[in-house]
């Protein structure tokens, strides 16, 4: 899906924003000469708008010789397309001007940390675990993943240089990777190969010199996946408050970094608007932290515009933290870690006295796959998989007013402590326990959460019914 953000509150139109937009795309480099743009119906499915503005679109590109199109074949960027065309839709300028839409998600306001939560009877029965928590290893079923492994177990020489900062040929293809799925121009030396997020996180707050323990500031409540990192590092956690467009960056305190999720705002699934994510980068600068973005579940946002990442936004105070785990399995223990080139020398220095590099052979692996279009291919595959799970959620809890943003989550929210508790209690009986979404928020908001995305297809179908059966009682 291509980064386009646009604005329903401008005189220009929508198609011609459309248009805009992938010229801009085409004069930084993020689309090249030959290269296929996304069919004009999941452009459209992607955006929320109807097909035909983007057909309109791009026969105007195809008019003016940016796009050219194959009867019967995709349509890709003009082998002539140049590079120097006029900048006329930038991401800043967009973002700056954007509204922050209207959501249904729940607020989240300060309050006691102590209060009550609603009391859940456990049952040895619970055989389906949909909560959001619950992560499962899918693995990879590819002939491409299995020849990677075996080419990379091959004795091959590693140059001196690639121990510290990590393989070449693999930072040269997450570079390219991140260009094609992403449309982010990375530059392959500003990555760092890690054993996954935490690694990464543990990594860079211990190259920042606060010269105490580094202060790190954590949207409260937001994803738990990191936090243990914070405590075994030198460094300790500062609560910030969210709100359901994210953390409040007008209430971030003295901190020497801000960890933030914003392409998946937790439980919900939702994204921070182009606003926010500006006045987080403002404010964070102005006291000079560092914000460490936790890519988290961005690579299967099926509905909705894709925002531009933090980093490239403001790539000099963004430290972009990135895994594999998710989009391939855990077992290969490999992601990665953009930082700023003032951070370089600094992380550079700390693993080659430390010896921290991640197996060669699993790097070369995942190069490989990389190179080959295998994880385009298994990301599409997946993206496919979570829409039809969405779509069976969509059904089962359209009737209680079901909320389903990015992500594969589902919200529904329910008028007190006292039916959730009911509802709880009713799917546990029957094997199914969901999550109580009181236990995400501090200020009284009631109802059930759980996730789709991992829960084999035959157990989601039954969870379903079995919690829209205890909503319907």
């Amino acid at each position: 899906m291509l980064p386009i953000v646009l604005d329903r509150t401008a005189p220009t139109s929508v198609s011609a924003q459309i248009a805009a937009a992938i010229r801009e795309l085409i004069a930084n480099g993020s689309l090249q000469a030959g290269e296929p743009v996304p069919s004009s119906r999941a452009l459209a499915a992607g955006l929320g708008i109807a097909r035909g503005t983007v057909v309109a679109a791009y026969d105007q590109l195809i008019a003016e010789s940016y796009l050219v199109s194959k009867p019967g074949g995709k349509t890709t960027v003009h082998a002539d397309a140049v590079a120097a065309t006029p900048r006329n839709l930038t991401v800043r300028a967009d973002l700056a001007s954007e509204k922050i839409p209207h959501s249904t998600q729940p607020t989240t306001r300060g309050g006691g940390e102590n209060r009550t939560r609603p009391h859940r009877r456990q049952s040895e029965t619970a055989s389906i675990d949909p909560r959001p928590t619950t992560r499962r290893n899918r693995g990879v079923n590819d002939s491409a993943w299995r020849e990677a492994w075996r080419s990379a177990a091959e004795n091959q020489p590693i140059a001196p240089a690639d121990t510290v900062q990590g393989l070449v040929s693999l930072r040269r293809a997450i570079a390219e990777h991140l260009r094609l799925m992403r449309s982010m121009l990375v530059d392959p030396d500003d990555i760092f190969i890690t054993s996954g997020a935490r690694d990464g996180l543990f990594q860079l707050l211990n190259s920042l010199d606060a010269g105490h323990s580094v202060r790190v500031g954590v949207e409260h409540p937001g994803y738990p996946g990191l936090r243990k990192v914070i405590e075994y590092a030198p460094a300790h956690a500062v609560q910030v408050s969210v709100d359901r467009h994210g953390i409040l960056a007008q209430n971030l305190p003295d901190l020497d970094a801000v960890l933030v999720t914003p392409n998946h705002l937790y439980p919900s699934g939702g994204a921070m608007p182009a606003p926010r994510r500006l006045e987080l980068l403002t404010r964070a600068a102005a006291r000079g932290a560092i914000v460490i973005e936790d890519d988290l579940d961005s690579e299967y946002r099926h509905i909705g515009p894709v925002l531009p990442s933090l980093w490239e936004l403001a790539p000099d105070t963004v430290a972009h933290l990135g895994t594999f785990s998710q989009v391939l399995t855990p077992d290969a223990r490999i992601g990665y870690l953009i930082v700023p080139s003032a951070l370089h020398e600094p992380l550079r220095q700390m693993r080659s006295e430390l010896g921290i590099s991640p197996s060669p052979i699993a790097q070369r692996a995942v190069a490989a796959y990389l190179e080959s279009g295998g994880l385009r291919r298994q990301i599409t595959k997946r993206r496919r998989d979570l829409v039809r799970r969405r779509n069976l959620a969509a059904r089962a809890l359209e009737p209680y007013g079901a909320q389903m943003y990015a992500g594969a989550t589902a919200l529904v929210e329910l008028d007190s402590e006292v039916a959730a508790r009911r509802v709880l209690e009713r799917c546990l009986a029957h094997g199914v326990e969901v999550g109580d979404l009181a236990e995400y928020w501090r200020t009284p908001v009631h109802g059930i959460v759980l996730g789709y995305g991992d829960v084999p297809l035959e157990e989601l179908e039954r969870g379903l019914q079995v919690l829209a059966d205890a909503l319907h009682a």
